[in-house]
């Protein structure tokens, strides 16, 4: 029987994806890497992030796994984001902003 990975791991293995997927982002902006490449690197990162969600299935916390692998294919496919996390650090100063204005409007 294979071992179970503890969700510690997993999730130190997910915010590591995370991270490799914004500092990507960065290094595609600065115009540093063509974009196929960029594009073969974002899939490859959120087939990563769906493995580490798949092997969550394995944990005791495995409905917390199961909603974050939906999540995560949520993501993937209606934002355009390779990560869940990569998502909430992109869109959270935009999130913030519209919660500003619309506190001033009211």
């Amino acid at each position: 029987m294979l071992d179970v990975i503890p969700s510690k791991r997993l999730i130190a293995l997910a915010l590591i994806i995370a991270a490799f997927a914004l500092a990507l982002r960065s290094v595609s902006k600065a115009g540093l890497i063509e974009p196929g490449a960029a594009n073969v690197l974002v899939i490859s990162f959120a087939l990563a992030n769906l493995a580490v969600g798949v092997a969550g299935l394995r944990t005791p916390q495995r409905i917390a796994w199961g909603a974050y692998l939906l999540v995560s294919v949520a993501v993937f496919f209606l934002l355009g984001f390779a990560t869940p996390v990569g998502a909430v650090v992109i869109l959270a100063p935009i999130a913030i902003e519209l919660g500003i204005d619309f506190i001033r409007a009211a």
